[in-house]
């Protein structure tokens, strides 16, 4: 498991004793898997009573959720594209969340739901509810308030969302689910993306 402190430290802030959890049990259920995982363990590893721990989560479930939570919350984060142009502010609105989604943390996340997503339904549900369901659904907006404004020709933005997110980051997230590569640098991450922005834009951009 990997290493952390003995525990939170003495007076630490409510946030960071927070993050501190979050971050322990994270570890545990990527190395452990969801099954397999128990509160004991992560108590133990986050040097905390059970007791306490239950004070702030009131179950596995729950505590998975935060873990998710916690780690995708940049997936929301707003976006500033004032003053970009359509293709910029594509890039802008795929490359950090691509970024993140295939982070080792996220991907680690990402192994867990698929393994044992099945058994466990609550785990994907949580693992789409808290990260990449609200990110698609904000492109989707966007690409929306695109095609109402007539710079885009789209028969519908889900669609076309859904398309735009598996040619920018579809064959190197499946790669990296099954372990056949490693992350690649940021630079290609954002070609691939530039790539896959020029063909969606050659398809649907009306030129207003």
């Amino acid at each position: 498991m990997t290493a952390h402190p003995s525990g939170p430290r003495r007076g630490m802030p409510e946030a960071e004793r927070r993050d501190y959890l979050l971050a322990v049990a994270h570890d545990v259920f990527v190395q452990e898997g969801y099954a397999a995982a128990n509160m004991d363990e992560v108590a133990r590893a986050a040097g905390m009573s059970k007791k306490t721990l239950y004070q702030l989560f009131a179950s596995k479930a729950a505590l998975f959720e935060a873990v998710v939570t916690h780690h995708l919350a940049k997936l929301h984060a707003e976006v500033d594209d004032a003053g970009l142009s359509l293709e910029e502010a594509l890039v802008r609105r795929l490359l950090a969340p691509a970024m993140l989604l295939l982070s080792t943390p996220q991907m680690g996340l990402f192994r867990l739901v698929s393994a044992e997503g099945g058994r466990y339904p609550e785990v994907a549900e949580a693992f789409h509810r808290a990260g990449p369901g609200n990110c698609e659904s904000g492109l989707e907006r966007f690409l929306s308030e695109q095609a109402a404004a007539g710079r885009l020709r789209l028969d519908s933005a889900k669609e076309a969302t859904d398309m735009l997110f598996g040619m920018a980051i579809g064959v190197i997230h499946i790669k990296l689910l099954l372990r056949l590569r490693e992350t690649p640098p940021a630079e290609q991450i954002e070609a691939q993306i530039r790539r896959a922005v020029a063909i969606f834009l050659n398809g649907c951009a009306t030129g207003a």
